[in-house]
């Protein structure tokens, strides 16, 4: 096994988690203007060159939106978020979810795997299904929860690849750490071998080009996993 340098945050990186954290949680509310940035600088103990790269990281992911003349105000990131406000807020959640986390973002795959399963049904080769059957074969050898939710990742983003929708392909990339996170809870609640069997399940629609049994295969599975039998939160964690 191959371990990793254990790499410790810089300042900066320090400085734009903590106001995301805040305005995340309401500690600063939309509309809230900053301090000035000495005086931002003072008061979390880090220097002015720290301050002016991290407010400029913040604004482009859309956190704050710098006013000339007037100062650095909270953006109202529910209206007029990014996908680069996205893109940081699920790096700064990682592989941290809450029932509300786990809901919503099943609620958003619901309807995206209807759009690559239609996209890659019509457009599939023969050489493509057999990638995507050893894809699937490897989730049911591997004992490792984590290297079966990568594996199942990896599927989707195949579908993407094969169906030609980039921008699917990129929110899809997006959700990457919280969808593994969410598969590796499956595994762990559910078993590897159920995450290998509905795989295999969606191999088989796309191996009969049959976007009728998929779609309906989809809405069930989804339907489960929000509401039924195979739900990801909090109270279903075992241990």
């Amino acid at each position: 096994m191959r371990f990793e340098k254990i790499k410790a945050p810089s300042q900066k990186e320090m400085f734009v988690k903590r106001i995301q954290e805040m305005i995340l949680s309401g500690d600063l509310p939309a509309g809230t203007y900053l301090p000035p940035e000495r005086d931002l600088s003072e008061q979390m103990g880090v220097s002015r060159t720290v301050v002016t790269t991290g407010i400029a990281i913040l604004e482009s992911q859309g956190f704050i939106k710098v006013i000339p003349r007037q100062g650095n105000v909270v953006e109202d990131i529910r209206m007029n978020g990014t996908v680069e406000t996205l893109n940081a807020m699920l790096k700064l959640k990682g592989d941290i979810l809450t029932d509300n986390d786990i809901r919503a973002i099943l609620e958003i795959r619901w309807a995206l795997e209807h759009l690559t399963m239609k996209n890659a049904i019509e457009r599939i080769t023969d050489e493509e299904i057999e990638a995507l059957r050893l894809i699937t074969e490897k989730i049911g050898a591997t004992k490792s929860p984590k290297e079966a939710a990568e594996l199942a990742m990896e599927f989707q983003r195949q579908l993407c690849l094969i169906g030609k929708n980039q921008m699917a392909l990129l929110i899809i990339s997006s959700f990457r750490l919280p969808c593994v996170a969410m598969w590796v809870r499956f595994c762990r609640i559910y078993g590897i071998e159920m995450l290998y069997k509905h795989t295999y399940r969606s191999w088989e629609y796309i191996k009969d080009r049959d976007y009728e049994g998929a779609a309906k295969w989809i809405e069930s599975f989804m339907a489960d996993a929000i509401d039924g039998s195979y739900t990801l939160y909090s109270d279903d964690i075992i241990g």
